[in-house]
């Protein structure tokens, strides 16, 4: 077992978790806002996810029977699998936030403006940053039990080992700290993301410009997309380096779209 990555495995978690509750906080405290949006902003991710988990697994097996019976290109079915992805979570997402600030929003007198999509932005993308958290949990611990010897009995009295799954044990007791820290930069720079999308569609609601939420949907779309072909084709630091770089043009639109907004409420505090 190494300590090294042992400690990169609880840092990460511990900022996984601790990064979403800190941004929230701030927002609250700076604009005087309750953390109630924050939790909606969270409970209706946790929505989303009720939803796209079920049906991604009754739509997504006949979709890929069709590609393969299309084409036996293993980067064509990867490339057509990612667009489907992509494109399920960006409409998916996205419709749903729509849904919130076009009609529960004003239902609920809630104000519709760009502070309080800050803060729902930041609740939908924090629980995901914990959710995430929780399988690094969950990683950590596999890690621990396999390197520490934990799994040697059992594996020495099983003749059926598939070669992977003896090659994915090797991969796990072979990590380095390197391995881990990716994922920490992945969620800061998806936090940034929601966070961005949220405020295009705000933008759409508020100033009826219906295109706002289609770039949402298709900026969205093309994350996703291209973190399922890219990982398994490029590997794991090219795939970063491009969502690095949306992050970081996410942040030009952020600020945009927040200077645009103004402090234009729409229901009540």
């Amino acid at each position: 077992m190494n300590l090294a990555v042992v400690l990169t495995f609880i840092v990460v978690i511990v900022l996984e978790i601790a990064i979403p509750l800190i941004l929230g906080f701030v927002i609250v405290r700076k604009f005087g806002l309750r953390w109630g949006i924050f939790f909606y902003g969270a409970l209706f991710f946790i929505l989303a996810q009720v939803i796209h988990i079920p049906l991604l697994l009754i739509l997504q097996p006949p979709y890929t029977a069709w590609v393969g019976s299309m084409t036996s290109d293993p980067a064509m079915v990867l490339a057509a699998l990612a667009i489907f992805l992509g494109l399920f979570a960006g409409i998916l997402e996205e419709g749903i936030r729509y849904l919130v600030f076009s009609r529960f929003f004003p239902r609920k007198s809630l104000s519709l403006d760009r502070k309080n999509g800050l803060l729902f932005g930041a609740g939908w993308g924090g629980i995901e940053c914990i959710f995430v958290a929780v399988l690094v949990v969950l990683s950590l611990v596999n890690y621990i039990l396999i390197t520490s010897g934990a799994l040697d009995a059992a594996l020495a009295t099983t003749t059926l080992i598939d070669p992977a799954q003896l090659a994915a044990l090797d991969v796990i007791r072979n990590l380095a700290p390197l391995d881990i820290l990716p994922g920490l930069f992945e969620r800061i720079m998806t936090l940034i993301l929601q966070i961005t999308f949220t405020l295009l569609v705000l933008f759409a609601v508020l100033k009826g410009r219906i295109l706002f939420f289609f770039a949402a949907v298709g900026w969205h779309t093309v994350i996703d997309a291209v973190a399922v072909y890219a990982a398994p084709m490029y590997g794991i630091w090219p795939t970063e380096a491009i969502l690095a770089f949306n992050a970081l043009a996410g942040t030009g639109v952020l600020y945009w779209v927040w200077m645009r907004l103004g402090d234009e409420p729409a229901g009540e505090s």
